[in-house]
């Protein structure tokens, strides 16, 4: 205390100031505290830099549903019965019009399909003269045809009747007999026309001889009774030529009646060709629709996939779903339906990224699309309804194959603007000062 009090008091004050300068000045800053201002400007450099790289996508979400050009086509039973017989297996390759399946009826399948064949083989026939379609393969005896057993047997009457009279020749000798009638009709109408000329001709020279003989009367050279026995004979010549051009005319009656007679056996032979076609075309009709109703067909080429697990002698009812074909190389696309919200952003050749709930993005990656088609008007929902193709098909951004699976639903996002974020941060910036 006593030396305290005898250092003066402006020098002790001194002295404990320049302690404290020191230590304060003896501490190093650390060199964050000593370059952050220089830090904070390049961050904030940094960060308008990466505003003008970095884009930030506008999007609209809409439901999406993949679909193909080809898509697997369905069939299914007409009528209800026991399957009978499965022609195919499962997953094997079918071809347009290959039975697939039959479902139990009255009629015998075997006799139904030879029927079929013959009709087949025999229609290109239709377009030629009965004669051939007579001549070909003779039509098969068939007995149990079910409910085509009346249409069949009229058809075989039909078939029998132009048999009969065409094979045998029957239109053609009767044919053949008028024309035959014609050419003596011909040869006989000559033959008077010749006589009609020689008779004209006596009958010009008789009536010369008879203008002299009634100048020799009127002159009292000869009697009159003498006169009148000219005038007999040239009388009796012009009853000649008269009876000639009857004659002629009989001749070009029977003419006629012959030719009417051969349009009439011609009408007869057209009458029977054409009942002919109808009842064959009225049988193949019938048969068309029974096959239909009862024989299932491939109704185009590709694989045949059974709808569930079918078995022979399995009840099945009308109109169930039972197979399906489908195509090993086929064009697929997307159908997307959009809300009205944000549509006027949506444009052909947008991008479109599609995400399967299948399919997770973080393992198999998303499908990638572009607008082709939107629609002008909405639809149900009032929703518009977008196309969407797939420019990698099915292979996702990972290189990744999907499985096709017919509407197959997903989410899709439209890339409709790729914007940058200092024009998002401008573009805000400027409605808050138009606020």
């Amino acid at each position: 205390m006593e030396t305290m009090k005898s250092i003066p008091s402006g020098k002790r004050k001194i002295q404990l100031l320049s302690s404290e300068v020191k230590e304060i000045m003896s501490y190093k800053p650390h060199w964050f505290v000593r370059k952050g201002n220089f830090i904070f400007l390049l961050v904030i450099v940094l960060l308008l830099a990466l505003s003008f790289i970095i884009s930030y996508p506008d999007t609209i979400n809409a439901s999406f549903r993949l679909a193909s050009a080809n898509a697997p086509k369905m069939l299914l039973a007409k009528s209800e019965g026991k399957l009978e017989k499965l022609f195919v297996a499962n997953g094997v390759n079918v071809k347009k019009g290959q039975p697939v399946a039959y479902i139990q009826n009255t009629a015998s399948f075997s006799e139904m399909t030879n029927l079929l064949h013959w009709l087949e083989k025999t229609e290109p026939l239709m377009e030629k003269p009965s004669s051939v379609v007579v001549s070909g393969d003779s039509l098969p005896a068939f007995s149990s045809l079910g409910e085509l057993q009346g249409a069949f047997e009229e058809f075989r009457n039909t078939y029998q009747e132009m048999r009969q009279t065409t094979a045998s020749g029957y239109y053609q000798k009767k044919m053949g007999a008028l024309q035959k009638d014609l050419q003596f009709i011909s040869a006989l109408k000559k033959d008077t026309r010749k006589q009609q000329q020689l008779i004209t001709q006596d009958q010009q020279m008789q009536e010369s001889e008879y203008k002299v003989y009634e100048k020799l009367a009127a002159e009292k050279v000869i009697a009159p009774i003498e006169l009148n026995q000219y005038k007999s004979k040239l009388l009796a010549k012009e009853q000649n030529l008269s009876q000639t051009a009857s004659q002629l005319t009989n001749s070009d009656i029977s003419s006629h009646a012959r030719r009417k007679e051969m349009m009439e056996l011609e009408k007869m032979q057209f009458d029977q060709q054409q009942r002919f076609r109808a009842a064959f075309f009225s049988l193949k009709s019938q048969l068309q629709e029974w096959m239909q109703r009862y024989l299932i067909t491939a109704t185009e080429e590709g694989t045949l996939e059974y709808v569930s697990f079918l078995q022979e002698n399995q009840l099945i009812g009308s109109g169930q779903h039972l197979f399906y074909i489908r195509h090993d190389t086929t064009a697929y696309y997307g159908e997307m339906k959009a809300g009205q919200a944000g549509i006027g952003k949506l444009r052909p050749g947008q991008k479109v990224i599609i995400r399967m709930p299948g399919y997770p993005s973080a393992e198999f990656g998303h499908l990638e699309g572009r607008i082709s088609y939107i629609s002008p008007t909405p639809g149900d929902r009032d929703s518009f309804l977008i196309r969407v193709e797939l420019p990698n098909g099915l292979t996702t951004n990972y290189k990744k194959p999907v499985n096709f699976i017919n509407n197959l639903s997903a989410s899709a996002e439209v890339i409709t603007d790729n914007r940058k974020l200092i024009n998002r941060l401008f573009g805000k910036l400027g409605e808050i000062v138009k606020r």
